[in-house]
């Protein structure tokens, strides 16, 4: 006789939650082992889990793909080099991948501080020509290049590709300014996304890095900048999460904001700032807008602080 806690397999009998290894006995539930468990109704419970889990992969990466593809702005490169400038300049093309990048260099001495610049979006190394000019004058070396569609460079943006352009350009930089007294990376904008991305992993290479103008997140700012409705976010990968990012940054770092920027907002430069763990210090820029530091009327008052940090070299 069987109690209620039982089931008869062949001419064994089982207490629920024993291990069973012989043959299986089919009841009204659906396929029993060990003793009663329903082994279809839950593996049908497994399997609708692993589909969900899948759908919302799919779904996240088909958002990620489809912002990703309408998250950058390149802008041609019109020719504006230093040179026409009344300032002698090198331009040249590294290979990123299966990508050929536009880079420009200007150095007032092989031994002078130099700072490489990650531009931001809707900008190429030619809206950069009078700022190298301007660093130069005040005894800085520095480069400037295209990310992969941007200026003259080959390829499409994505968020890969811009970070395999980083480790070229900071690769090139350092053969460039090998003899430089300092090295420093600076980031602007979208720059600082990408500046922030690689940063961890290189912060022992150069002196310290410039973070201006930055946003905290690219899913907040994608949300912000109407690129993607507030109840997509959660869907969206945080790919530049540069708050996150600089938690793990120790070398000396200077971070500027306007607090009249009109595309990002101060308080997420203060986040920035407050994220950084090294030796920092925050300029807090007043009545500047966002594009201030390509801008002739505002340029100075924007680079004043970045110059003064850098150490210009003086000779003698």
């Amino acid at each position: 006789m069987r109690t209620a806690g039982e089931s008869k397999v062949g001419k064994r009998t089982l207490q629920r939650g024993w291990i069973w290894s012989g043959p299986l006995h089919v009841g009204g539930a659906g396929l029993y082992v060990l003793g009663g468990f329903p082994v279809l109704y839950w593996l049908r419970k497994a399997m609708l889990a692993a589909l969900l889990v899948l759908s919302a992969w799919v779904a996240r990466e088909a958002v990620f793909l489809l912002l990703e593809s309408q998250g950058f702005e390149p802008a041609a490169w019109q020719g504006d080099t230093p040179d026409k400038l009344g300032v002698s300049s090198t331009q040249w093309v590294m290979t990123s991948g299966d990508r050929q990048l536009m880079a420009s260099w200007v150095s007032p001495s092989p031994i002078a501080p130099a700072v490489l610049i990650f531009h931001g979006d809707e900008e190429n190394i030619g809206n950069w020509a009078a700022i190298q000019k301007m660093l130069y004058q005040h005894g800085i070396a520095s480069m400037v290049f295209d990310y992969s569609g941007y200026g003259a460079s080959s390829g499409r943006p994505t968020v890969a590709h811009l970070r395999e352009d980083a480790l070229t350009a900071l690769q090139a930089f350092q053969n460039r300014a090998a003899g430089a007294s300092k090295r420093y990376l600076l980031g602007f904008s979208l720059g600082t996304a990408v500046l922030a991305d690689i940063l961890p992993d290189v912060q022992g290479q150069v002196d310290g890095a410039v973070i201006a103008s930055g946003f905290a997140t690219a899913r907040e700012e994608a949300v912000k900048a109407s690129r993607a409705p507030s109840w997509i976010a959660p869907l969206m990968p945080d790919v530049w999460d540069s708050e996150a990012a600089l938690s793990r940054v120790n070398l000396p770092v200077l971070l500027l904001h306007s607090r009249s920027d009109e595309v990002i907002d101060y308080q997420q430069g203060l986040r920035l700032y407050h994220a950084l763990q090294g030796p920092k210090r925050m300029v807090a820029l007043e009545g500047l807008p966002h594009d201030a530091p390509v801008l002739p009327a505002y340029s100075q008052a924007y680079w004043q602080p970045v110059i003064a940090w850098l150490g210009p070299f003086r000779s003698g």
